[in-house]
């Protein structure tokens, strides 16, 4: 949840009420309600403003403005044998450290999810139950990873799965939060500096590019791949003049309009007012 409300607040650039910041998410249980009301109160990262409105804090208070040159950013990816955080797990994690173009780190290790891997999981990165029988689990591998990571910049394709993912088994562990609470994103740049190249994904890229790229979907190719990526479009934004963090994060940004809020409200009371009126009725047969 507190990623995710993170996400609206600095992408939408303007105070929100409480009410709308659920709404938006689909929060309705009371237990999702309370624990908004909490992320919002303690999290530094957000700033209580007039009429119960909040909004994010100031990029200077989030991150430091440092030279893009003297960054330490760590080029991850992982494998999961699902999308749905808190249920599935790792089963691969890997990152490279790079700074100022020289890679001066590598981290790599398969992760024992303790359930089954699907057929589809299988079929997908190639990683099978046996692969993985004896390989160390997330509690084993998650605080190294934490170590490795240290004060750097996460940068993934797709970002927000990886480093939502990663941190909701942080979390989930109890152990320390990543040193940076920024990310970056190599898809979100695709877009903005490769607009007409409609397939911006890993393979895309390759593509595009004419990387070969080889095992995809196993980490460590695919954070090989990215670094490349992020070299290039690295290179083009310095001839942009970007040549700092902050100027890096907004370059990114995608901004959530007021009008896309007011969408995807409109649509969770719609679903919302669907789902009371078919539970009406199956209680009106019910009763016939």
């Amino acid at each position: 949840m507190i990623d995710s409300v993170f996400q609206l607040l600095f992408r939408h650039e303007a105070p929100i009420s409480e009410k709308q910041i659920a709404m938006f998410h689909g929060y309705t249980k009371t237990r999702d309600l309370e624990m908004l009301q909490g992320i919002l109160k303690t999290d530094h990262r957000f700033h209580s403003c007039r009429d119960n409105l909040w909004q994010c804090a100031p990029l200077s208070e989030l991150i430091p403005d440092d030279k893009i040159s003297e960054i330490d950013f760590i080029i991850t990816d992982i494998e999961s044998t699902g999308s749905l955080r808190g249920t599935d797990r790792i089963i691969d994690l890997a990152a490279v450290k790079i700074r100022n173009g020289q890679e001066i780190g590598r981290f790599e290790s398969l992760v024992n999810p303790q359930k089954e891997i699907s057929d589809q999981i299988v079929r997908l990165t190639g990683i099978t139950n046996e692969a993985v029988s004896t390989a160390p689990t997330i509690e084993e591998i998650l605080p190294k990873f934490i170590e490795f990571v240290d004060k750097g910049i996460f940068v993934a394709h797709n970002s927000l799965f990886d480093y939502h993912f990663i941190n909701a088994e942080i979390r989930r562990l109890q152990l320390p939060e990543l040193e940076s609470r920024m990310e970056i994103c190599t898809f979100r740049l695709a877009k903005k500096l490769l607009p007409d190249v409609r397939a911006r994904g890993v393979s895309g890229l390759a593509e595009y590019y004419n990387y070969t790229l080889e095992n995809r979907h196993r980490a460590m190719p695919d954070v090989l791949a990215t670094k490349y990526y992020f070299e290039q479009f690295l290179e083009e934004l310095g001839k942009q003049d970007i040549h700092n963090l902050h100027q890096l994060v907004l370059f990114q940004k995608e901004i959530i309009t007021k009008k896309k809020i007011k969408k995807k409200i409109k649509s969770f009371l719609r679903k919302k007012a669907h789902f009371a009126s078919s539970k009406g009725k199956r209680g009106s047969y019910e009763h016939k």
